[in-house]
């Protein structure tokens, strides 16, 4: 008898990796309500908005294939019919040059599909999706700070030949808070972090981004960084809030335990 567990195993092992620029997992049903189940590399307001274009072609057809270009990518997406009126959506985004397989990419699809038609646990799905797709990571970023208004730290990492910076992550947080507070007195903008993106920091750029009362700062090199690193902060900014938001950051009362398993989403994006 082969357990649910071997055919987990068996699928990860006879799986080869495949290299993206994204990949996403999502379900829909016959109203169109989409929930995101796994994504890497592509943000969730993007899945939605690419999903959105094929979403009637989609839910009209039991399963089917679908590929598209936008810009200089690619986009492909497998789907099929669950129960209760629901289809599983399966997304691949890469350059428009490097095209993919087809039979690679059914199987992986597919397999994917069987493995949540078998109750896989959403913690298992999430470490093969990981082996199996890698997105290249970005260079440049010295450190990143996710801070609440009140410059409380919820969570940072730093290059580890920064110690200095390390060494005083608490107080960099509080002077972070306290720039965009300065800048609120003059700009007055409701988001005001919008308004003060980039400070020169000498040999590096200090971004700051807010979003739902949260700062989200990053101190990038202003040689050798690779292109897609803005694109990472943003992906950045959606993961957390939509991680901690409802369940820690409302009603925050200080625990930061929850926070910490956020550095495994940071090292999948970013070589610090």
């Amino acid at each position: 008898m082969i357990t649910i567990n071997e055919n987990y195993q068996n699928f990860e092992e006879n799986t080869q990796v495949f290299q993206l620029r994204g990949f996403s997992i999502s379900k829909i049903n016959l109203k169109g309500d989409l929930e995101i189940i796994f994504q890497k590399g592509i943000g969730i307001t993007l899945t939605r908005k690419i999903i959105d274009l094929y979403k009637t072609d989609i839910i009209n057809r039991q399963q089917g294939y679908l590929r598209d270009t936008i810009g200089n990518l690619t986009i492909y997406i497998n789907f099929f019919e669950r129960e209760h009126n629901q289809k599983l959506i399966i997304m691949y985004i890469d350059k428009k040059e490097n095209l993919m397989n087809y039979s690679n990419l059914y199987y992986l699809s597919k397999s994917i599909f069987i493995s949540i038609s078998s109750d896989i646990s959403k913690t298992e799905l999430k470490k093969i999706c990981n082996n199996i797709i890698n997105i290249p990571k970005a260079r440049g970023l010295i450190g990143i700070f996710i801070i609440d208004k009140a410059g409380f730290l919820y969570f940072s990492k730093v290059n580890k030949n920064r110690p200095n910076m390390a060494n005083n992550n608490f107080q960099i947080a509080g002077f972070i808070s306290a720039i965009l507070i300065y800048a609120h007195d003059f700009i007055a903008e409701e988001e005001y972090g919008l308004k003060l993106e980039d400070v020169n920091l000498g040999d590096c750029h200090l971004f700051l981004k807010t979003k739902s009362n949260v700062i989200f700062a990053y101190i990038v090199v202003k040689d050798n960084r690779t292109e897609n690193i803005k694109r990472y902060m943003q992906l950045i900014m959606e993961e957390f809030l939509d991680l901690y938001y409802a369940s820690h950051v409302i009603g925050f009362k200080g625990d930061l335990s929850p926070f910490h398993d956020f550095e495994n989403i940071i090292d999948q994006y970013f070589e610090i």
